[in-house]
């Protein structure tokens, strides 16, 4: 069966298959959108594009071409990515607010599950491929993707190939993780560490022969909400469809992995971060920011949608986890308890009525899940701030690249 993400960027459209690791929509969404009324705002602030001048800074930049990737340094150095007409563009924009744009070589088209900068200011993505983008603009592939036979447990870099890589996240100490599957006969998803021409298995492990993928199994269970003390190799994660994204903290490793989010420990364990405990007990939103219940309770919807299916981020500064998920495919609004304020030109406000529809954004801190905001392709974050993409789509079916809009925001986070 072929990748999710390697059918035709604009043609990704209510796509299921696997059998056993796909649903319509199984299990309970963590927000409703349409409802609510908080008092707390959601405010954004355009920080790159939503302008109308091609030669613009900032949120009066004009970004013509379609939405392929996005990742935030350290320092609040932001990359997006895009397709344009003759191929694509690296744009990088430095915390003084100067954006520059670079033409990516030897890289054709690839829209990043996730993508994480390195000190050096290259760019790791994860589109099916582990691909390494330079500061200049020379795109290099580390790790071949969409193998017909993987194997999880080569060790020799050069060897390993992948189902399909989804996740890359980077450790303070520079240590690189990918988070990669197997889509075919024995469906399972992982995280290795890359270290020069070496490859470390991390977590999960293959399915045996014969064995269930149903939660009953405690394999399974155990990657959505692990007992204490489970290994983290000693996991079986099924939903290959929603899992495999990654982020890095402190207090270790966090791997989503389908309906649950777990943090990979420093000895080897897991800890259950979004784990489906009890689901009932997650309530209806208010608004931004505000308490639905326990993220331990959620469950993330197991469905994959149009464009990029998750997102996985930390806000290191405020200790807060973000992920985001293709549940459900919800546009961007001006108005209602979940409407952007803060557009503050024409423009801007045109992209977000225009924009198409994206994932919904969720925050865990304190161990309470709040909803953030509706209708982003992808989330990145820094160690203060958390960053959103949006894109606005020709409403014609016949369109080449860059007659979609893309931009960046920062999401105005409560004190």
């Amino acid at each position: 069966m072929r990748g999710f993400s390697s059918l035709p960027r604009r043609r990704r459209r209510a796509v299921l298959g696997g059998g056993l690791a796909l649903a319509a929509i199984a299990g309970f969404g963590v927000y409703n959108a349409a409802v609510g009324g908080g008092d707390q705002p959601l405010n954004v602030d355009f920080v790159l594009g939503g302008g109308d001048d091609i030669f613009g800074e900032g949120g009066t930049l004009a970004i013509q071409g379609s939405y392929e990737g996005l990742a935030a340094a350290s320092d609040n150095t932001l990359y997006l990515f895009t397709q344009e007409n003759d191929g694509m563009a690296m744009w990088r924009r430095k915390p003084s607010g100067a954006v520059k744009r670079i033409p990516i070589s030897g890289m054709d088209t690839v829209t990043a599950q996730q993508a994480a900068v390195a000190r050096d200011g290259s760019v790791y993505l994860a589109a099916d491929d582990l691909w390494k983008v330079s500061a200049a603009g020379k795109a290099a592939k580390v790790i071949n993707g969409r193998c017909k036979s993987p194997d999880p447990r080569v060790t020799v870099a050069g060897k390993f190939c992948a189902g399909q890589i989804t996740g890359v996240a980077l450790a303070d100490d520079g240590s690189l993780y990918i988070g990669d599957q197997v889509n075919r006969d024995d469906v399972a998803s992982y995280v290795h560490k890359v270290d020069g021409d070496s490859i470390e298995l991390v977590a999960g492990r293959p399915p045996k022969d014969g064995e269930t993928y149903k939660p009953s199994n405690p394999a399974v269970k155990n990657g959505i909400n692990p007992s204490p003390d489970t290994k983290a190799k000693d996991v079986l994660v099924t939903d290959s469809f929603n899992s495999g994204w990654l982020a890095s903290g402190k207090d270790g490793l966090y791997w989503r992995t389908g309906r649950g989010i777990v943090r990979i420990n420093g000895d080897g364990t897991l800890s259950p971060v979004v784990s489906a405990a009890a689901p009932k007990k997650i309530t209806e939103a208010n608004g931004p920011f505000e308490s639905v219940g326990r993220a331990a309770d959620a469950t993330i919807p197991r469905h994959a949608s149009g464009g990029t299916r998750g997102d996985l981020t930390l806000v290191p500064g405020r200790d807060e986890l973000y992920f985001s998920d293709a549940g459900s495919s919800l546009k961007p609004s001006l108005d209602g308890a979940y409407g952007w304020r803060g557009a503050s030109s024409a423009p801007q406000k045109k992209l977000i009525e225009e924009s198409s529809g994206g994932k919904l954004v969720h925050r865990v801190a304190d161990g309470e899940l709040s909803p953030v905001i509706a209708g982003v392709q992808a989330i990145a974050g820094s160690p203060d701030a958390l960053y959103a993409a949006v894109e606005a789509e020709p409403a014609h079916e016949d369109r080449s690249p860059e007659e979609w809009t893309t931009a960046v925001v920062r999401v105005e986070l409560p004190d």
